[in-house]
């Protein structure tokens, strides 16, 4: 049998710079992990070079092999010039790296046809049985192979069609199609809404968040806990100072701007503070999560984020030079749109449940939602409670909007795949919405910005929330529209589409088909792979089907209206999934370690899969 490159030797300290280049501070992620939350993502350039270096003979061109990657310099001594700069505090001539990152790279036709001929082939199957976030397969397609591309998941599917199907097929009219669709949405539930975003009381300002803290009840002297870690509200110091109010048992808050004159957090370790004088007792974890789970803890507005116009200069011919700028300020009355917003919830809901709008499920027992994080600790039972009253209202509203678009493109003929598609692309910007808007998204002073759900890869329960205004310019919709349009485009052009093409840069060459469905039983015949290239699922490391229970409830109401064989299930499948699951043994003896072996026996027969359809020879 021939040797591989990748046995003999592979740059490993080259990629794994270019691996931390992927996600370097300061510069956009690649366009695949912008597209949607995945729980894994590998870097695409050590993907790039797993595929080649499994299917290149020992003896290839190394230096071909570089520049195919796109590694065209030497990152190790770019970085340690860096290095020496930062330590010397002495600034160098020039760029740091001579050349672009190398996923941005795309080889040439002379190129593409090296890898055919030193790989023994026009034709190379590549697999991936557990794709996830679509890493292997994206790079597959860009190397000209036929790819299969399989997950479980089909949230993981949906994102790998979005990331590598849709723009492979359609190229550069899909982005302008999602455009045209996405702003349509937009429109329509922009209208609907509007009523729920109160105006700036400040000329030429308006809101771009809405920061709230959970309350309990002091059970000693009745007042109103408004419960949060600490009360700071930027890097700088601006915070805020509580007021009780002794009559009234609530708090008011004042805005500060020195780290010194902010309150002091009202929870800590899952125990609260009261914070009014003539009480000031410690109300234990046990207390707290009692008052959950009765349906008693509230939420309390702290503080509206805004956004506003201030004139820096003039320009040349005398107009003015605005620079918008972001502020803070405590609530007012008019920020009270509570008992609105929960008779527009009961308006719709009856609509809402007749037209499986509202996502009413449970959620499941499991490792995530019940063992490591308990999320029924807080009454925290079904998904829909995962939002605040007008979160879940602004996300039911974008599914209604979202079918009547799908009803009246259908009503005349039969949708075009180029429209269901686009819309493929608007379910998912739906879905990154939902992510930046729940009770689980927190405020970051240091980015002075929302932080997602998944920011980390848990269902940790959040004390205070962030919440995004949906219609103002440059935040919610208008952003999440924004970023897939632009990460759409970008995947357009890495998959070698062009509104130019060029002799040396070619249309695609590779092709994909993306299955749903279990790695231990591949619907290929035997035989029939040249390469797989995997990253498998890690024992206990994620637990992916629950995880993505908090999009799947959302995207089988959009696409699956769309893509119905993905998403017919009431949840994700949690039965054949290859992880270390001890939720499968609670409460067995030993169900850490019985959840071990479980995961090795599917891992065991997933790959007795891949040795059957790969070729022999193969790799």
């Amino acid at each position: 049998m021939r040797r591989l490159l990748i046995e003999e030797w592979l740059p490993i300290a080259a990629l794994g710079m270019e691996s931390l280049r992927e996600r370097t501070p300061m510069t956009p992620f690649p366009a695949p992990n912008r597209m949607h939350v995945w729980f894994a993502r590998r870097p695409l350039v050590a993907s790039r070079a797993a595929l080649l270096g499994s299917m290149l003979p020992a003896n290839a061109d190394r230096g071909m092999f570089m520049h195919v990657l796109g590694i065209h310099g030497d990152p190790i001594a770019s970085r340690l010039r860096i290095d020496e700069a930062k330590q010397t505090g002495v600034r160098f001539e020039g760029q740091a790296y001579s050349y672009p990152r190398a996923f941005t790279y795309q080889p040439t036709i002379d190129e593409l046809a090296w890898v055919r001929d030193a790989c023994g082939g026009s034709d190379i199957a590549a697999l991936d049985p557990t794709a996830g976030g679509g890493s292997v397969p994206f790079e597959a397609v860009r190397l000209g192979f036929k790819t299969t591309a399989n997950d479980l998941n089909p949230v993981a599917a949906m994102i790998i069609r979005a990331t590598v199907e849709f723009p492979l097929r359609f190229g550069t009219v899909l982005h302008e199609r999602f455009i045209q669709i996405a702003n349509d949405f937009v429109r329509r539930r922009d209208k609907i809404l509007k009523e729920l975003v109160p105006p700036e009381p400040q000329d030429h300002a308006v809101p771009s968040n809405w920061l709230w803290a959970r309350t309990i009840t002091c059970p000693y002297c009745s007042g109103t806990i408004p419960l949060s870690p600490n009360w700071a509200l930027g890097s700088d110091g601006v915070g805020l100072r509580l007021i009780p109010d002794l009559e009234t048992r609530l708090c008011r808050f004042e805005i500060v701007n020195a780290s010194r004159e902010q309150s002091k957090g009202t929870v800590k370790n899952g125990a609260a503070e009261c914070p009014f004088f003539d009480c000031g007792r410690v109300i234990g974890g046990d207390d707290v999560k009692a008052q959950a789970l009765a349906g008693q803890m509230g939420q309390q507005l702290y503080a509206v984020v805004f956004r506003y116009d201030r004139e820096i200069g003039k320009t040349k011919s005398g107009k003015p030079k605005i620079k918008r700028e972001r502020g803070f300020r405590t609530p007012r009355p008019e920020d009270n749109i509570e008992a609105l917003v929960a008779r527009r919830l009961s308006e719709r809901m009856p609509e809402w449940q007749a037209r499986n709008i509202f996502p009413d499920e449970e959620i499941p027992f499991g490792y995530e939602t019940a063992i490591r994080w308990p999320l029924d600790k807080y009454g925290v039972h079904r998904w829909a409670q995962m939002f605040s009253p007008r979160q879940l209202y602004g996300h039911c509203v974008s599914v209604e909007v979202f079918h009547d678009l799908t009803a009246e493109l259908q009503e005349h003929a039969k949708i075009s795949e180029l429209d269901r598609a686009a819309l493929a692309y608007l379910a998912l910007a739906i879905d990154k919405f939902v992510n930046y808007n729940s009770i689980g998204s927190h405020w970051d002073t240091a980015s002075g910005t929302v932080r997602g759900k998944f920011d980390r890869h848990d269902f940790s329960f959040k004390w205070s929330f962030g919440e995004m205004s949906p219609i103002t310019d440059g935040v919610g919709y208008d952003w999440v529209i924004e970023q897939t349009g632009k990460a759409l485009g970008e995947l357009v052009g890495l998959l070698g589409h062009s509104d130019q093409p060029s002799f040396d840069h070619p249309s695609p060459t590779g092709c994909i088909e993306v299955r749903c469905g279990s790695a231990d039983a591949l619907a290929l015949p035997d035989g029939s792979v040249d390469c797989i290239v995997m990253d498998p699922p890690y024992y206990n490391n994620v637990t992916y089907s629950e995880l993505s229970d908090f999009f799947y409830v959302w995207l089988k109401r959009t696409a699956g209206l769309l893509y119905p064989e993905g998403f017919s299930d009431p949840l994700t499948n949690k039965d054949r999934e290859a992880v270390a699951n001890p939720a499968r043994f609670a409460g067995q003896k030993g169900a850490l370690e019985l959840a071990g072996a479980d995961y090795e026996q599917r891992m065991g027969s997933i790959f007795a899969e891949c040795r059957r359809v790969l070729k022999p020879g193969g790799v």
